[in-house]
């Protein structure tokens, strides 16, 4: 079998593509790479797919249009070493026969691990203390308490390989989990240990919120004013999904009050402004964007693509398979 890895950017593939990787993929399959460094678009791809049994996409690689697809005869597979697939194929890919998988189990796990991170900075109010003492401010044994993580009640928006990390990360601290979503069962929840329950009751009753679905046209701007002023006083939200689920300027309205705290890895522009209010705010932790940024699991993406595909070639499930009604749900980028 062929298969075409379509990389162009030399940093991503010298951190994916490890000695051992290629070597693994070279034991079952002829492996071409696309040209370092240089545009290679669906026209490019078009071109040359034709001649391949299985692609390997990342984060910049051309789109499965129609047209590729249609010149795509042999091509059977198609693994992404990244998360969301919506941005290499459309919805027309699950008409064809070509399995379709991503890295996104490996993925989850870095963001689970980023977001349970901020849950515990946020809460103990890191960003804050680290820039008093920097202004030769001490802490006040007499006054100071802070949020802390073990009992509060904490609710996560959204259920999906992320939230069921943060959800196993959480449970030794003897927390009480709220959850608001339409696709975990009563059967997984009880496995699982939370209660579900409606977006406005979990901003109610929670001392921190975390957020964790995809943006969707369904889901932009589902948090506001409305969830946000039912934050009791001293409460934390964290977000680490994507910046549009969440409105920002009542997001910034109501960190304007001092009342409640927020820690951001994303935001609805990025870049994010080096003025933007958010990054003056003394209730707010930013980062720039690095929730997938674990290194361990960020050389292992396209591994498990490798991996992915070697069990394809065997006749074994592939276990990042995604189903068309997993693509209606996800990120669009």
């Amino acid at each position: 079998m062929k298969t075409l890895i379509t990389i162009a950017n030399a940093e991503l593939r010298d951190l994916f593509w490890q000695e051992a990787t290629r070597n693994k993929l070279a034991s079952f399959s002829e492996v071409d790479f696309i040209p370092l460094n240089e545009a290679f678009t669906s026209d490019d791809l078009c071109e040359r797919i034709g001649a391949y049994d299985a692609c390997i996409t990342s984060w910049g690689a051309p789109r499965f249009t129609p047209e590729v697809l249609a010149r795509a005869e042999r091509l059977k597979f198609i693994g992404h070493g990244a998360g969301s697939v919506a941005s290499i194929v459309n919805e027309d890919v699950f008409d064809t026969s070509i399995t379709v998988t991503s890295a996104n189990k490996v993925l989850a796990l870095s963001t689970a691990e980023c977001a349970f991170s901020l849950i515990f900075a946020g809460a103990w109010d890191f960003a804050g203390y680290s820039t008093r003492i920097k202004q030769g401010q001490w802490s006040n044994n007499s006054r100071d308490t802070v949020l802390g993580v073990t009992r509060r009640v904490i609710g996560l928006v959204g259920f999906g390989e992320i939230s069921k990390h943060v959800i196993r990360m959480l449970q030794p601290f003897n927390v009480k989990i709220l959850l608001q979503s339409s696709y975990c069962t009563p059967k997984e929840a009880d496995t699982l240990g939370v209660e579900v329950c409606g977006l406005n009751e979990l901003f109610e009753r929670s001392d921190i919120v975390s957020l964790h679905n995809t943006w969707t046209p369904r889901t932009q701007g589902m948090i506001g004013a409305e969830q946000l002023m039912r934050l009791r006083d001293g409460a934390l939200i964290v977000n680490t999904a994507r910046g549009p689920i969440m409105k920002e300027q009542a997001l910034v309205d109501e960190l304007r009050k001092g009342r409640i705290f927020a820690a951001l890895d994303v935001y609805d522009q990025e870049p994010l402004p080096a003025d933007h209010e958010l990054l003056a705010m003394p209730n707010v932790l930013c980062l720039p964007h690095i929730g997938g940024f674990h290194g361990l699991l960020k050389r292992e993406l396209c591994d498990f693509i490798v991996d992915e595909l070697h069990r394809y070639v065997k006749g074994e499930d592939v276990v990042g398979r995604v189903t068309l009604d997993q693509y209606r749900r996800l990120t669009p980028c």
